[in-house]
């Protein structure tokens, strides 16, 4: 049997009460005071994400960028020194293997921040594509914070030496120190909400976790991330995004940049410009919860499933995202059956709830 891997905050999230749960290899926190007060802390105040168990690589060469972008789905070639970028990783059919954060760091170094579950895999993929390239560990114990919430700038700006917060637009990253530790920090995340990512040493994880916390943030855990996350209307793989599945029937063809030229995947995508389904987004008509895997229904007949669903905090009613047959419209009434049960849901846009970026 796998042993799991553990964070450098194990110990601190075990004291402060977390429920613990394995997760993409690694014990994480699924929720400290509760799932539903974590997220409505986020979306508030302030609150603060361990995701140190996510893949980092930093990647060096002789033309790193144009590299990248012939295993990217997206088109990195213009992004300036200093700022991050999305792009999907995808197979010889057009499949997203992972979803995937870029940030250049120098002329011809970037940092790539990918989900768990996909590390070792996105590593063995680019490493196969990319052999002039080298990728290595940015340090030998990694760590990486999320301060997310309107207030992440107020609590988390008492802490810095040596960056202006105002000055940082989203998707900007510098070299930073906080609190006394030396790392990487990117405004970005993955809950809709401002915030702020950083990236350094997990020796120095505890004492800035416990800075964090005596500002002001909130503890969160992984559930007020994928509820966040949700009503940001952000994708997950192995949800949204999937290996038999195309950037666009994952919604997600915004990533896709066909006219940059060849890239690994481009060919299998060229013939599948028009899916015969896609992701929507759904929102119940009552208290019922859709959940991963139920069936959604029209006049009686199956024509969908459920990839991710919860109940929104924000909205007070469940939201879910499905597979669904491209033919659906926005404003159409769907049942899904949860529990032997049909229950109304309404077709609707993505994001849920409105992004509150800077």
């Amino acid at each position: 049997m796998n042993t799991l891997q553990r964070t450098a905050l194990y110990e601190a999230h075990v004291a402060a009460g977390a429920r613990i749960v394995p997760f993409a290899g690694w014990e994480m926190p699924v929720q400290y005071s509760g799932v539903i007060a974590e997220a409505r802390a986020v979306r508030e105040t302030c609150g603060v994400f361990d995701v140190s168990h996510m893949g980092q690589l930093l990647v060096d060469g002789q033309n790193t960028t144009q590299a990248l972008n012939r295993v990217i789905s997206a088109d990195w070639s213009g992004v300036p020194l200093h700022r991050a970028a999305y792009a999907l990783l995808l197979n010889e059919q057009g499949g997203v293997i992972d979803d995937i954060m870029g940030y250049r760091l120098g002329p011809q170094q970037w940092l790539i921040v990918t989900n768990a579950s996909r590390a070792e895999i996105d590593e063995a993929h680019l490493k196969t594509h990319l052999p002039e390239l080298t990728f290595a560990a940015p340090h030998s114990r990694r760590a990486m914070l999320a301060m997310q919430g309107p207030r992440a700038a107020e609590l988390l700006q008492p802490l810095i030496e040596d960056v202006s917060l105002a000055q940082m637009k989203w998707r900007d990253c510098t070299a930073a120190t906080i609190a006394g530790a030396h790392g990487l920090l990117a405004r970005g995340g993955y809950t809709g909400s401002d915030g702020f990512e950083f990236m350094f040493h997990g020796d120095d994880a505890p004492s800035l976790w416990q800075a964090g916390l005596a500002a002001g943030a909130v503890p969160c855990g992984l559930g007020a991330r994928d509820v966040l996350r949700l009503e940001a209307g952000l994708p997950l793989y192995g949800h949204e995004l999937r290996e038999d599945w195309t950037p666009f029937e994952s919604g997600c063809s915004w990533a896709v940049k066909l006219d940059k030229g060849d890239f690994f995947g481009r060919a299998a995508l060229q013939e599948k410009l028009t899916p015969a389904r896609r992701i929507r987004g759904l929102k119940m008509q009552g208290k019922a919860i859709a959940r991963e895997g139920y069936s959604v229904l029209k006049n009686g007949e199956e024509i969908g499933a459920v990839t991710s669903g919860t109940m929104s905090p924000m909205l007070g009613c469940g939201i879910a995202m499905a597979m669904l047959p491209a033919t659906i419209a926005i404003g159409e009434t769907l049942d899904v059956l949860i529990r032997g049960v049909l229950h109304v849901a309404e077709v609707v846009p993505s994001p849920f709830v409105t992004h509150g970026r800077k």
